[in-house]
């Protein structure tokens, strides 16, 4: 069995923190908006993905818990909903990419799509479906697929971002 782990440079962990809040900060203004029609993106989800795809669980898991707790602290009535679901939704990829798929845009594509039909479906059923929102499935169909189909296509952009980021800190072995 050939083993390959990956040892990268501390600065990788600094430069995706940056990411991370910059995304954050740069979704919170709000002359500069990235919504069409009703579709919103929530771009920490591929970005999360992103970096379990490349750095595994345990990276994903605490980009999941960071980025979670970050939408939680500006997201009104969510209660940790974010932080688990995005510590969730890390921790998945991470495993996926590390035991079932190989580390290529395709497979991240296929992965985003998931995580963001994944995301935007368990939002629907916790925060509109259950507590009992009676236009719940106009809010499914307006707004929570469409924002599924939009944030998944952001994969593509962060997933090569985070391969070179990788590239650039990979410690020679």
């Amino acid at each position: 069995m050939i083993n390959y782990i990956e040892k990268y440079h501390h600065h990788i962990y600094y430069s995706l923190v940056l990411l991370c809040f910059g995304i954050f900060v740069i979704q919170r203004i709000d002359f500069f908006t990235l919504k069409i029609g009703t579709a919103f993106p929530v771009l920490l989800v591929p970005a999360v993905a992103a970096i379990a795809c490349f750095l595994r669980e345990w990276t994903g898991f605490i980009s999941g818990l960071l980025c979670g707790i970050a939408l939680d602290t500006v997201t009104n009535g969510t209660l940790y909903f974010n932080t688990f679901v995005l510590m969730l939704l890390g921790v998945t990829v991470g495993l996926i990419f590390r035991y079932f798929l190989n580390r290529n845009i395709k497979a991240m594509i296929i992965v985003s799509i998931f995580t963001s039909l994944v995301y935007f479906l368990l939002k629907w059923l916790f925060l509109d479906l259950l507590p009992g929102d009676p236009s719940a499935l106009q809010m499914l169909l307006k707004y929570h697929l469409p924002s599924a189909a939009y944030t998944a296509l952001f994969a593509i952009p962060f997933f090569y971002y985070v391969k070179w980021l990788c590239k650039k800190h990979l410690i020679a072995q």
